[in-house]
């Protein structure tokens, strides 16, 4: 399994002159004209693109072929996606913390606070465990409209999540670290364990998919 996480992880973090625009330009959008929704829109911009991009090479390059004539357990394919997601997401969300710090001394605006990294992460979980066993069972392609429109109803709820007043503000001048809302604690265990049922959906789903050779 571990060739197959490196396949994937180079496939995630591949870059060309397309993908280096957009992340220039998302981040520059996400930084200037929509700065107030940057702490949960960059860590969703990042992981969308990243994570979702293996999933298209792995169509356009045929690897179902491949991987049905090699001795490869399907499980261990759809295990190598749930782990490089979660590299990924946890990656966006460290990058978004150390960004908004930056911004912070630039704009004296303090966008990233504990809470919003563990809201942040059940968002990009729910996106995970939604759009995997959808893409197991139809592709990139046939799933690239339903999709984008989950994505269009998590950034509503990122909306909303983002512009709900904080429950950690600063104390003394310093950043509470202390989460100290349980239901987020929660709300955050429900998000874990529906990935890991999300996982093993999408092995059932994978391990009866045919391809036609």
């Amino acid at each position: 399994m571990i060739n197959i996480i490196k396949k994937d992880l180079r496939a995630c973090f591949m870059t060309d002159t397309k993908t280096i625009i957009k992340l220039v330009v998302g981040l520059f959008i996400f930084s200037s004209i929509l700065m107030g929704l940057s702490s949960v829109a960059i860590p969703l911009f990042l992981s969308y693109m990243f994570i979702f991009r293996s999933f298209y090479l792995d169509e356009a390059n045929k690897c179902d072929y491949f991987f049905n004539s090699m001795p490869i357990d399907k499980e261990d394919i759809v295990y190598s996606k749930y782990i490089v997601s979660t590299l990924i997401i946890v990656l966006s969300i460290l990058f978004t913390y150390f960004y908004s710090k930056i911004l912070k001394h630039i704009f004296y605006i303090d966008l990233m606070y504990t809470q919003t990294m563990l809201s942040t992460l059940n968002i990009l979980l729910i996106l995970v465990s939604v759009s995997f066993p959808i893409m197991f069972k139809y592709g990139y392609k046939k799933s690239y409209i339903p999709i984008n429109l989950v994505m269009g109803i998590i950034l509503v709820f990122s909306l909303y999540i983002t512009l709900k007043p904080r429950a950690d503000i600063h104390i003394e001048g310093q950043e509470n670290l202390i989460i100290s809302d349980p239901k987020l604690l929660i709300i955050s265990s429900v998000c874990v364990v529906i990935y890991i049922i999300s996982m093993y959906i999408s092995t059932k789903i994978y391990n009866k998919k045919e391809v036609a050779l």
